[in-house]
Formats: C-alpha cells, structure tokens, sequence
C-alpha cells in the first residue's frame, strides 16, 4: 500500500474511532497514519541520498549487473530456466539503476 494511502486511512480510522469512542480503533488509525509518514519520509531521504551522491551508488549497480550475470549463466549451465530469468532481471534492473544514477550525476554537472 502506498504511503498517501496508508496516511488517508490512519487518519479516517482515527476520525471514526474518535467518533464512535472505539479507542483501540483511533490508536490503530494513528499508528497506520504514523507508519505511512515514516515510509512516505524514507522515501524521500532516499531519493535525496541518490540525487545528492549519485556516483556512491555507482559501484553497487556494477555489482548488481555482474551479480545478475553471472546467475544468468550459473542458470544456462545448470538447464534451470528460472534462474537464468532471475539473472537477465537482475541485470538489467541494475542496467536501469545506473542509467538512473548516470542521469542524476549529469544533472548535478557530472560529479
């Protein structure tokens, strides 16, 4: 569930249960609306993080990629279709990852 929705309902749970006096109805509203705040803030502090040091996460999508390949491989020599699969995935969401990164250390003027 998204952050925003996990904000809406806490906060209609808390609203109801303040209106009909369920109290254990309000807490539970409350710790949702919290739990969604602290996701939707982890979020952002990440998506900060990568902006801000983009070329910090480089080495980690290099790691990813030979990761992925080298399961990729392991799967074609073995004959095990799933686990090549999860290799070429892995691959190429690290492929995306630093493309993602590569366009964010443009943007900061090629850190």
């Amino acid at each position: 569930m998204s952050n925003y929705v996990n904000q809406a309902i806490g906060s209609a749970k808390e609203g109801l249960g303040k209106l009909t006096g369920n109290e254990h109805l309000q807490e539970s509203g409350r710790q949702q609306w919290a739990e969604g705040k602290g996701e939707q803030k982890l979020t952002h502090d990440k998506a900060m993080r990568e902006e801000n040091a983009p070329n910090a996460h480089r080495a980690g999508d290099a790691i990813k990629g030979a990761g992925g390949a080298a399961k990729e491989k392991m799967g074609q020599a073995l004959g095990n279709d799933k686990m090549a699969a999860e290799g070429r995935s892995t691959r190429a969401q690290a492929a995306g990852q630093a493309e993602h990164h590569e366009n964010l250390a443009k943007k900061n003027g090629g850190l």
